[in-house]
């Protein structure tokens, strides 16, 4: 056994003395039998409460405990006022250790969420041991030194896994989530097939989580693997995504542009190294070309030297040239300034119709659900010219057939157009940033042609014996251009590599993890799943389940509920299963799972199952008495509390020969004098 219950007092001081209730629990079968209204979910709830874990019932912080430990007790003296009330509780681990527990239901001087701790090697050290107080219902009460439920989890030996939450990062499999397992209390427990799981924790299938680790399934393994993994891939994205920018950046600073940048993370088989260009006179040109043309124009600038006097009439045609030059260039940025301004117009017209459209939509699913509620569209609109949809004018062109579309028609061919506009608005976007860097290559040419007619211009006005500025300024800037694009060159071929050695590590990731997705459940865990599913079947003809045939009752792999024909069980009589069957049920997948965790290698079953009035829906004693005799079986590896208000003499007839602790259960109320 994981845990074990060793004792529990509950203890009110109200104002007329000090009342209580004390209780030592025994190994495997623990029976409470008492009347309803007696207190015996009161008993249960403050177990629960003692060990802070009233969050796996409810996500309210008020107290669970009922009145007689909150406001009123009533007690065979009459009733008086809670003043202050505690709960001890006494609980022992497989390493034979002790662990005492107090925490107050009602206190002046005392927060509800401080708990006294006690721990000892045997029971008798308890009261020589040290006292320490903890906290728990609080952020950090599974982490801090002084969080109870840290300690808690220790002392029961579980190393509590962190699980995929919904906000994309992961949260701790907390004991709240996995406590229902064991325990199914009389007000909410009871109703569904299958155990009632916290959600207000936000982990994603917190019910498949819960039975995993309870049952040593790898699953939990093999989800820090791939989230381990997604990690990987996140961070290869987000490299690439940084080279990419990188190379981006030192092309757009030199007036450069690079081809086939592969922006998004690809495999190796289809990566393709970027190629860098530079414009020359309105085109585009590989940079090996681009160099080419550069150091010919730099061979033709021999007379560097000659003076100006020497050179007017070639400075006058140079000066004609570069004039003309500008004109075109401006032609052109004026041109390209134009384009962009109707790409972006006709971008801000495509996200204008995607927005009509998702308006469109909503009002036909409008329409759409009014009719499958019974109601009336107003179809003679159309006869009157106006749309049944937004009542716009309708022209007669353009409904020829002079009929209504249906609602369902008109919603297929919107998501048509809304898919047909999307590829529309990619197009658009690419386009917008192409004519960008087109247009600002043309305004840097631009510039640089006016800087050459204004020098040429200070030439001709010059001295006649000073040398060529514009021939200098020219050399200056095509060397200028050719350390730029030598420097741009092996920039980008070092990112290339880069990328092809993350192309390799995409590579591998994905490999990895279709080989993880493809390898769902190993051996043992299929074995272990197997050996659930055949106790839990068993047991459903053991208690003659009638709505079904237990052997049409499974346990579903991926939810780890009970399904018939591939569908999870619900009460419903004409397509599910009776109530009574449904207590059947529950009973089955408690017993199965606290059997296949203990036997399971890895299993972490708290060793404890707690049922408060499990006889509901007036189930047929037949099948109480089977499930009794499987308790029979299961307390010899578990401790199992079993409260209930069934007929005294009826209940010793179904215990007959099964051994059994009964709890005490005297007087009129659970707590008194």
């Amino acid at each position: 056994m994981t845990v074990q219950i060793v004792a529990a007092s509950l203890t009110v001081v109200s104002t007329d003395g000090t009342a209580n209730y004390n209780v030592r629990f025994g190994h495997g079968l623990n029976v409470l039998n008492a009347p309803n209204s007696w207190g015996k979910s009161t008993l249960l709830q403050a177990m629960v409460y003692a060990l802070g874990l009233e969050g796996s019932q409810s996500a309210s912080r008020r107290s669970p405990l009922g009145p007689a430990m909150t406001t009123v007790i009533e007690t065979g003296r009459g009733r008086y006022g809670v003043i202050e009330s505690y709960v001890t509780l006494t609980i022992s681990n497989r390493d034979r250790r002790f662990l005492q527990v107090r925490r107050w239901g009602k206190s002046a001087d005392r927060s509800l969420n401080l708990v006294q701790v006690w721990t000892a090697s045997d029971e008798q050290g308890l009261r020589q041991a040290e006292r320490r107080d903890m906290f728990v219902r609080d952020a950090g009460s599974t982490t801090s030194r002084v969080g109870f439920h840290r300690l808690l989890a220790e002392f029961v030996g579980w190393n509590l896994p962190m699980v995929p939450n919904f906000s994309g990062t992961e949260t701790r499999l907390y004991l709240e989530v996995l406590f229902p397992l064991f325990y199914i209390e009389q007000k909410y427990g009871w109703s569904g097939i299958g155990p009632r799981i916290p959600t207000h924790y936000g982990i994603r299938e917190p019910l498949r989580r819960g039975v995993e680790f309870t049952l040593g399934l790898h699953t939990l393994e093999r989800i820090r693997q791939a989230d381990a993994l997604r990690e990987e891939a996140a961070a290869a994205s987000r490299q690439w995504a940084s080279l990419v920018s990188k190379a981006q950046a030192t092309a757009q600073a030199e007036n450069f542009r690079i081809s086939y940048l592969q922006e998004k993370p690809t495999g190796r088989p289809q990566r393709r190294n970027a190629e860098v260009e530079a414009n020359i006179n309105s085109e585009w040109h590989g940079l090996q070309d681009a160099e080419a043309i550069w150091r010919r124009r730099l061979s033709d600038l021999r007379d560097v030297g000659m003076d100006a006097g020497a050179r007017t009439t070639q400075t006058r045609e140079q000066l004609a040239d570069a004039e003309r030059e500008v004109q075109r260039l401006s032609a052109t940025a004026r041109n390209l300034h134009e384009q962009l301004n109707l790409s972006a117009s006709d971008e801000d017209a495509i996200v204008a119709r995607l927005s009509s459209l998702a308006e469109d939509k909503r009002r036909l699913q409008d329409l759409k659900k009014i009719v499958s509620l019974g109601g009336e569209l107003e179809l003679p609109l159309l006869s009157e010219g106006r749309c049944p949809t937004c009542s716009q004018e309708v022209d007669g062109r353009l409904v020829a057939t002079e009929t209504v579309t249906p609602v369902e028609e008109n919603i297929s061919l919107l998501d048509s157009e809304r898919l047909a506009l999307q590829a529309l608005q990619n197009s658009a976007a690419t386009r917008t940033a192409n004519l960008a860097r087109s247009l600002a290559n043309a305004e840097a040419s631009l510039s640089e042609a006016r800087d050459r007619v204004r020098l040429l211009r200070d030439e001709l006005i010059g001295p006649s014996n000073a040398p060529s500025i514009a021939d200098i300024q020219e050399r200056l800037v095509l060397e200028g251009r050719l350390r730029a694009a030598t420097h741009a060159r092996r920039l980008v071929a070092g990112i290339d590599e880069e990328l092809d050695e993350l192309a390799e590590i995409v590579d591998d990731t994905r490999a990895r993890r279709a080989n993880l997705d493809s390898n769902i459940t190993d051996a043992e865990d299929r074995a272990t799943l197997q050996n659930f599913r055949r106790s839990f079947q068993q047991q459903l003809a053991a208690y003659n389940l009638r709505s079904l045939s237990p052997e049409s009752v499974s346990i579903d792999d991926r939810t780890l509920l009970p399904v018939n024909d591939g569908f999870e069980l619900t009460f419903d009589v004409a397509f599910g299963i009776s109530a009574s069957d449904t207590i059947r049920t529950k009973w089955a997948y408690y017993a199965a799972l606290l059997e296949t965790a203990i036997s399971a290698q890895g299993g972490r079953h708290l060793g404890l199952l707690m049922l408060d009035e499990p006889r509901q829906q007036e189930t047929d004693r037949d099948s109480l008495a089977a499930f009794l005799h499987r308790l029979r079986y299961d307390s010899r590896n578990a401790q199992i509390v079993y409260a209930t208000s069934e007929d005294p003499t009826q209940l010793e007839r179904l215990l007959a020969g099964i051994p059994h602790t009964k709890l005490p259960a005297n007087g009129r109320h659970l707590i008194d004098f």
